[in-house]
């Protein structure tokens, strides 16, 4: 995998400022050059992939400007999006834990740049650290309430709702990603997708 690696500043003030609004824990200064040390800005061109299937995660990317997305290919060759990956989320975490072959990839839906970490430097980090140990904390409660919240929509909601929740969760992105990504992503055809967009517009 081939990434350039940048030298802006800026990209860590994102970064910080991203994960105190999404946790609500004030980063101090001593605690932000942990994270400079291991963090390293890296950019992302567009299709090119942070995780592909069969490789073993070993570092986390926390996305500071861009869109990634999260795909399998099935048994028929169906591709099927996991998850979408914009500004202020972290990429391929439960990847890491398990530390296994990955059976999903990850690809620049545009030209990207993460907060680029190897793991075993961040978990040393955190074990350091009981401010970014709750940070931790409030990032894996996030990941589960998303993924009992997606699980919950594919049993208890239609398509149109779960394409109407897709535009709540996700204002001003739908221009940035085909459409077939989308309808995968709510597990419907891209024909299907259109017909619900139709029907909402002409309602």
């Amino acid at each position: 995998m081939k990434m350039d690696m940048l030298n802006t500043p800026d990209y860590y003030n994102l970064m910080f400022s991203f994960i105190e609004k999404m946790s609500g824990i004030k980063i101090s200064e001593a605690e932000k050059r942990s994270a400079v040390e291991i963090f390293k800005p890296v950019k992302l061109a567009k299709k090119e992939f942070f995780l592909r299937e069969g490789e073993i995660p070993d570092r986390l990317g926390f996305n500071v400007s861009g869109a990634l997305r999260c795909y399998y290919i099935d048994r028929k060759g169906n591709d099927i999006t996991k998850f979408f990956s914009f500004e202020g989320s972290v990429c391929s975490y439960a990847g890491l834990l398990l530390k296994k072959e990955s059976k999903y990839y990850i690809e620049a839906l545009e030209d990207c740049v993460l907060m680029v970490a190897d793991y075993d430097s961040f978990e040393k980090m955190i074990e350091d650290s009981s401010l970014w140990l709750k940070l931790v904390k409030k990032i894996q409660d996030q990941i589960l309430i998303y993924k009992e919240e997606r699980e919950s929509s594919f049993l208890m909601e239609t398509a149109t709702e779960r394409y109407n929740n897709f535009k709540k969760n996700y204002p001003e992105v739908e221009e940035r990603i085909n459409q077939s990504y989308i309808a995968s992503y709510l597990g419907i055809s891209a024909v299907s997708l259109s017909r619900i967009r139709n029907k909402l517009k002409n309602s």
